[in-house]
């Protein structure tokens, strides 16, 4: 197992708010960054294997050397994908830490097993939720899960809120209001993925960001740059030790 594996899990009791786009987004920016990325989709609709061309599965699929399958020839080869339930969450984690640098895991948007181990394992939980009170409501009380994880395993899980499909350039009384709840609970904002036609595309053309046609997808340049501001986001989330440091020698 590698001992610089990060596991990222996209986690909320409640489906809708986000937590596939977000793991693709994570994904094709990883993997542009030069990193192994591993995907395992613990979400009974398999948006993400069917992303990925593997389901329903080919009736001969192209295997790999890891032993994973090939995704479809629109997607990264640094990208992987499986599936995953509560009973074979544990082993799948095990094996993606062995063979690739960042594991991302969407799961169910059900207070459920699965849920509770992504949890465990992961090394950074973010929460997605879209401006709405029952995404926030929900996302509430998967922070309060992990907080609840963190104490019973004796270790920190860094974990933030993530606003998923914001639109542009509106900022509502709502949105403001929902910000403040989130505030006054004292859980980090990673950042706004705003409501762009790129990340569905991701999607429907079965790739990602950088793989993109651009005369086929608008808003690519302001699509990378949400993506790259989460993984900034991220980083300075799990490594708050190195950016005071650094602030202190600036």
């Amino acid at each position: 197992m590698s001992d610089n594996a990060v596991v990222i899990a996209a986690a909320s009791t409640k489906g809708g708010c986000g937590k596939s786009t977000t793991i693709l987004i994570l994904a094709g920016e990883y993997a542009a960054q030069g990193y192994r990325v591993h995907i395992i989709d613990a979400d009974p609709r398999k948006r993400l294997l069917k992303w990925a061309g593997l389901e329903p599965l080919p009736e001969k699929p192209t295997t790999r050397p890891d032993g994973y399958l090939s995704p479809a020839s629109g997607i990264p080869q640094a990208i992987t994908v499986t599936a995953a339930t509560a009973a074979n969450m544990r082993a799948e984690i095990e094996k993606a830490r062995g063979l690739a640098d960042v594991v991302l895991i969407d799961v169910e948007g059900t207070a459920n097993a699965s849920l509770t181990l992504a949890v465990a394992y992961a090394n950074l939980v973010i929460i997605p939720a879209t401006i709405s009170p029952p995404d926030v409501e929900d996302g509430l009380a998967t922070i309060k899960l992990v907080q609840d994880m963190a104490h019973a395993s004796r270790r920190n899980i860094p974990h933030g809120f993530l606003w998923s499909n914001v639109l542009p350039a509106i900022r509502s009384r709502e949105m403001v209001n929902l910000e403040g709840q989130v505030d006054q609970a004292g859980i980090p904002v990673l950042a706004r993925i705003f409501q762009r036609t790129a990340f569905s595309s991701m999607f429907s053309f079965q790739t990602t960001l950088d793989e993109l046609p651009p005369s086929e997808v608008s808003g690519l340049d302001k699509a990378k740059v949400d993506a790259i501001r989460l993984t900034d986001s991220i980083e300075r989330l799990m490594k708050p030790d190195a950016n005071s440091t650094a602030e202190a020698a600036a």
